[in-house]
């Protein structure tokens, strides 16, 4: 696994996190999303975001960053806790640089969440979207126990009409903690 520090996002770290998020879309969603959409200006979209985002933090609101032992941030998690009575905590985001996936950095920022989530004495479970065209984003879900419950059409109109599966962990104590990350 990379040798990485999580800590929690900043203000500053916006721009950094709009970049890191640009960047997982352009790779992670080609030919998932409209190449027209993912070659324009989403950025600058994506910086707006998280400046609002960042700025205007509710309670609910978990960021996390991961930084590389240089401290260039190569990743980073946003969730919000209990938002929804049947599915409880949603994981909104996860985004790792491409060259940095497979080395665990993922999964240590999920791992992180899912402790300060049960820190909340929350146990309601914990649930995502993927699209279902990203399978390895599916197996990566499905290695740390997570359940495809629900399918539906994704929203984001550069998506075209393409699924997005709902991935729950029923409580937090099922996220399962891999070989890899102890």
């Amino acid at each position: 696994m990379a040798d990485v520090i999580i800590r929690s996002a900043t203000k500053a770290d916006t721009a950094e996190i709009a970049a890191i998020h640009t960047a997982s879309w352009r790779d992670a969603y080609a030919g998932i999303l409209a190449a027209e959409f993912l070659n324009g200006d989403i950025e600058s979209n994506r910086l707006e975001l998280w400046s609002r985002r960042l700025g205007e933090r509710p309670p609910s609101q978990l960021v996390d960053v991961a930084c590389d032992a240089t401290g260039a941030m190569v990743a980073f998690a946003c969730s919000y806790h209990d938002v929804d009575a049947r599915w409880g905590s949603l994981v909104d985001n996860l985004h790792v640089l491409p060259r940095f996936r497979g080395q665990g950095v993922g999964e240590t920022l999920l791992q992180g969440l899912v402790a300060q989530l049960a820190a909340r004495e929350s146990d309601t479970g914990l649930h995502l979207w993927v699209f279902e065209a990203n399978t390895a984003g599916l197996r990566f879900y499905h290695r740390l126990g997570g359940r495809v419950v629900e399918r539906k059409t994704s929203e984001i109109p550069a998506a075209g009409g393409k699924a997005v599966l709902r991935v729950h962990w029923p409580a937090l104590s099922q996220f399962a903690w891999t070989s890899r990350s102890r």
